[in-house]
């Protein structure tokens, strides 16, 4: 008879191409509404003209929430599995510091650490921790971004956990108790494999859908605007050449996903049965079948959109091709949602 009240929330996805940003309403069980959805292209990518683009979009939206969270990426971004004598959380916290330093290639002060205790090794008095550092400058950059206009985020997560968060509340597929998630981003992707709900392992790949566009601009001799355009196209004539660009442009890509996956397998003493694909540079054509046979193992796109309320003035053709970009905003404005599985 009586339901919770419903709490919104804004996800920022703040990336080298555009920006993401969503605004859903939640009522940390059962409901989840999809109130607002928007990207928007950064064609000056410094600290300028990403406040350009923020400062406009937020101008024009009338009373947004409170909440509004941000998230991190890139190469002052540092995501380690490390091995640490057991002890517990609030030990390793007053120690996190000194345990971080041999890990790190940056100066301890100039980071923001966090840490989750991922469980005791097998047959050993050690355990896995994931640690996390940010450079304090980085996180200051988009603070700065953000301050012009009044904003000051609530939450600062990172990409690839903001994605894992998305697929376990949003995918409505069956339930592996294994499987990795591929975010294709423009100039960066990031790779998690999920054990038990819990992540395994983490990393970023210094290769994305840039990496395609530049294929297809070598591939026909052509301008990288002209392969933005050309890479979305679906012309019968286009199909071969398009697939050429995704399987060039992919191979570094490639690469790393299969050395992470190898390693993750050897470590596990099991299979990653299959991987989930997500992010604009998934929208490449034929990124899922040309991964899928370059590795070995299904990839698949997945659905975001089923298990939320959508805005009723959506545009449909928008959230049919572009949904797929916007899974770091959902993860992060659904943070704290429970699971409905």
């Amino acid at each position: 008879m009586f339901r919770s009240k419903l709490v919104s929330a804004i996800g920022l996805d703040i990336g080298s191409h555009s920006i993401k940003c969503v605004e859903i309403a939640h009522n940390h069980k059962d409901v989840i509404k999809l109130n607002r959805a928007s990207i928007f292209p950064v064609t000056n990518p410094s600290p300028e003209g990403y406040a350009a683009v923020l400062k406009t979009f937020f101008e024009a939206y009338p009373a947004f929430p409170k909440s509004i969270r941000i998230s991190l990426s890139g190469p002052s971004v540092i995501i380690r599995r490390i091995q640490l004598p057991i002890m517990t959380h609030s030990d390793l916290k007053g120690a996190i510091r000194f345990e971080a330093e041999s890990h790190l290639p940056y100066a301890i002060e100039e980071c923001v650490l966090d840490f989750q205790i991922l469980g005791q090794v097998p047959n050993q008095i050690m355990m896995n921790v994931l640690l996390v550092a940010a450079k304090r400058d980085f996180i200051q950059e988009r603070l700065d971004m953000l301050s012009p206009i009044g904003i000051t985020p609530d939450v600062i997560d990172l990409d690839i956990f903001c994605i894992a968060n998305a697929f376990e509340i949003l995918h409505s597929g069956p339930e592996n108790k294994v499987y990795g998630l591929l975010n294709i981003g423009h100039q960066q992707s990031s790779f998690a494999v999920i054990q038990d709900k819990m992540p395994f392992f983490v990393r970023d790949i210094s290769s994305g859908g840039l990496s395609v566009t530049a294929a297809l601009t070598e591939i026909k001799g052509i301008s990288q605007a002209e392969s933005e355009t050309l890479k979305v196209s679906r012309e019968e004539g286009l199909l071969s050449g398009l697939k050429a660009a995704t399987q060039k442009g992919f191979e570094p890509l490639i690469d790393e996903l299969k050395n992470s996956i190898d390693f993750c397998e050897g470590e596990m003493g099991g299979p990653i049965p299959a991987l989930w694909l997500s992010g604009g540079g998934a929208a490449s054509y034929e990124a899922a079948s040309v991964l899928s046979e370059a590795i070995g193992k299904p990839v698949s796109l997945w659905d975001n959109r089923k298990k939320m309320e959508i805005f009723k003035e959506a545009d449909t053709r928008f959230m049919e091709e572009r949904a797929i970009e916007l899974n770091v905003a959902f993860g992060m404005a659904l943070r704290g949602v429970r699971s409905a599985k």
